[in-house]
């Protein structure tokens, strides 16, 4: 099997864990939002707003990055620091959410000062690897289309199986703090595997 064959595996591979982890992610902030905020219409459109400017972040950066180093390296390192994120959650989510009902209120701005706290960064750090995808199995201008599509319609896989797994499933069946770990512990290990394998993640693409 050929290096390319085998590159573009573990990059597809890649896109549906992190989009996996990434929607199930955005599925389990809201029972953190839940006993502070409630879980309404409201919280949700919170929440839904902050995924987006997350991914819109995420993207523009990772293709900024990419262009000025093309570096897996870096984008290992940035899903570490997402998956660092996840880790410390547990550690200062009710106080803050706590301070947060005190003295701004449970209306639109409460709700999404506590989504955008919760997701922006890591969702962030995670979107980038997008763009890196991209740009590693491009090899040829002449199937660019297919291949950005390919890369996203793939995460898009991982972010349905993400999004039904974690909330029909693993929900109910284990704590937030659980999942949270164990999510953080996905994400890394995907940085890890970037870091890892950078020579051969480059391999002709340059």
């Amino acid at each position: 099997m050929s290096s390319s064959i085998l590159r573009g595996i573990m990059l597809f591979t890649l896109a549906i864990v992190l989009g996996f982890a990434l929607m199930g992610f955005e599925m389990l902030a809201s029972r953190y939002l839940y006993p502070y905020f409630g879980g309404g219409i409201n919280t949700w459109a919170s929440l839904i707003a902050t995924v987006l400017v997350a991914l819109m972040l995420g993207y523009l950066l990772g293709g900024a990055l990419v262009d000025r180093t093309m570096s897996p390296r870096l984008c290992g390192f940035l899903l570490m620091g997402a998956g660092a994120y996840l880790f410390s959650i547990p550690l200062w989510v009710d106080p803050l959410f706590g301070w947060t009902l005190r003295n701004v209120g449970d209306g639109m701005v409460g709700i999404t000062f506590g989504a955008t706290m919760l997701l922006l960064l890591p969702l962030t750090l995670i979107s980038v690897f997008t763009p890196f995808a991209v740009r590693l199995l491009l090899t040829s201008v002449s199937f660019g289309g297919r291949l950005v599509g390919y890369v996203y319609g793939v995460s898009t896989i991982g972010n349905v199986l993400g999004t039904l797994v974690t909330v029909f499933t693993l929900m109910p069946l284990y704590g937030s703090r659980a999942l949270t770990m164990v999510f953080a512990g996905i994400i890394v290990l995907c940085g890890l595997a970037m870091v890892a394998a950078h020579r051969f993640l480059r391999g002709s693409a340059e």
